[in-house]
């Protein structure tokens, strides 16, 4: 294994960890002090807010920008919904998915073959940076006022392990 392709495992791993902390930040009962540095840097506003999984998209539209848009809250029907709503447990998903295929750049993994193993890299992280980066990072600036430190953290994880993937050359 070459050192772009260890980096990235290690860039990788380290996205793992984050978002086990933010799954668990995320399903607590109450938020921790532990990622609180004043009123501009709360991880438990973050990750406690209508924003913080996938049905926040729907709160968005629906309450902040007013559109006639049923408000879908499918994170609430029971606890297998609301753990594969929320964000932290999907970037974890992804984050392992992506680990299996750089760990593995010449085998066959599930359906992608091996010649497509970069590009699925490529693709997924693309749209954890779009979403994470891009949709995440925005609501925390400009609506929720504060940010969450491990996630910002995990913004790098996911643009550095972006930088790393188109780097390497199969």
């Amino acid at each position: 294994m070459n050192n772009l392709r260890k980096a990235l495992s290690i860039t990788l791993i380290i996205g793992m960890l984050i978002s086990l902390f933010l799954l668990y930040e995320h399903f607590s009962p109450s938020a921790s002090k532990f990622c609180t540095f004043g009123k501009h840097f709360d991880c438990g506003i973050v990750n406690k807010s209508p924003y913080a999984n996938i049905d926040g998209i729907f709160y968005l539209l629906t309450i902040d920008f007013n559109l006639n848009l049923p408000l879908i809250n499918v994170s609430n029907i029971n606890w297998f919904f609301d753990l594969i709503t929320a964000n932290a447990f999907l970037g974890f998903l992804t984050l392992l998915f992506l680990f299996i295929l750089n760990k593995n750049p010449n085998k066959k993994v599930l359906w992608i073959k091996p010649r497509d193993n970069r590009k699925w890299v490529i693709s997924i992280l693309i749209f954890g940076v779009i979403y994470g980066v891009g949709y995440l990072f925005a609501i925390q600036h400009f609506v929720l006022y504060t940010y969450c430190l491990f996630c910002l953290l995990l913004d790098i994880a996911i643009i550095t392990s972006l930088i790393l993937a188109i780097k390497i050359k199969n």
